[in-house]
């Protein structure tokens, strides 16, 4: 064991991990072969929270009673309603993503990754703690790592306002690198879950129709579990080239997210089953957006299909162009 402290989390395969400094410069604590190797800061984790507004007072809280999503009006414009979410999460968050601790070539790694609810906190903490794990376990599914220990971590005003859970998992010393960006235009674009009419508790709902009072977000966590077996031996099949978890923001977001950095842009097209804005701006849980080379696509889709693992062909990335059912949104650097 690295401490003999209680508080130590004992990972497995020599690694172990645990929360220091809570009232001044919190951060994780790493530990393999009981040497430590890493102080995370708590900021730093908590900056890849999907969710970050700050939880209301307990008699504002809104009850997680039914929603219609056909009360909602549609908006007159989606790229405007786009353009708009994509200015208010990008001055307050940044990509989801997972933290990925090294030791040395020859050992697994550590990866830490979290997920929180400031919506439910105070009406239903079961619910809650179930939105959060949901949220984490998509981000350490984009690893390819395996989920070991859980725990909660202390909230504050310094770091969150919002009750926060993480998931530690070990990742094969030779597993492939993932990155949640586009790599080449050309490659195909894929939904990898199931597809839901659902806009409750999204961004969008929140943010451009000021409509609090809604229940969780859709979620099926057996679903997702067996969904995040088969996208890990995906990832290490190197099928994939691109994986990002869709949370804060819906799909629209999370395409953006992944064409930043090479700034590519991407040719989709919706579900014509469900509506528009909630095919896009929707934050149903257990659902990634997976781009793939023109090399390993066919055996992407047959390692899905072969497995009954919910994929929709969304399209393709461009050379920086975004268009949504034939309909120019500009390009990438509009959206940046």
């Amino acid at each position: 064991m690295a401490s003999k402290t209680k508080d130590i989390i004992e990972i497995g395969q020599g690694w172990a991990c645990a929360l220091r400094g809570l009232k001044s410069n919190p951060s994780v604590h790493c530990y393999y072969q009981n040497r430590l190797v890493a102080e995370v800061p708590l900021s730093t984790i908590m900056a890849c929270v999907p969710f970050n507004h700050k939880a209301g007072e307990k008699n504002q809280t809104p009850w997680n009673g039914p929603f219609f999503t056909d009360r909602v009006p549609e908006p007159k414009s989606l790229k405007k309603t786009a353009m708009l979410l994509n200015s208010l999460i990008r001055k307050s968050s940044q990509p989801t993503d997972a933290y990925i601790v090294k030791a040395e070539p020859e050992a697994p790694s550590m990866v830490i990754a979290v997920g929180g609810d400031s919506r439910h906190a105070y009406e239903d903490s079961e619910l809650c703690n179930m939105v959060a794990t949901t949220q984490a376990s998509q981000n350490l599914a984009c690893t390819g790592a395996s989920p070991v220990a859980f725990f909660k971590f202390p909230s504050s005003d310094d770091t969150c306002h919002q009750p926060v859970l993480g998931l530690v998992g070990l990742l094969a010393k030779d597993a492939p690198s993932t990155t949640l960006s586009f790599s080449n235009k050309g490659d195909m674009i894929y939904l990898l879950g199931r597809s839901v009419e659902d806009i409750a508790s999204s961004e969008y709902l929140y943010s451009v129709h000021n409509i609090h009072p809604s229940p969780a977000p859709w979620m099926n966590p057996q679903e997702q579990s067996r969904l995040q077996t088969i996208l890990a031996e995906a990832i290490f099949k190197n099928l994939i080239s691109g994986i990002n978890s869709i949370t804060k923001g819906g799909m629209f977001t999370a395409l953006i997210e992944s064409s930043l950095q090479h700034q590519l842009g991407f040719d989709i097209t919706t579900d014509a089953e469900i509506r528009e804005d909630a095919f896009l701006f929707g934050e149903a849980l257990g659902r990634f957006i997976v781009s793939t080379s023109e090399e390993h696509d066919a055996a992407f889709v047959d390692l899905m299909t072969r497995h009954k693992i919910p994929v929709t062909t969304l399209g393709h990335t461009t050379k920086g162009e975004i268009r949504i059912d034939d309909i120019s949104y500009g390009f990438i650097q509009d959206f940046a």
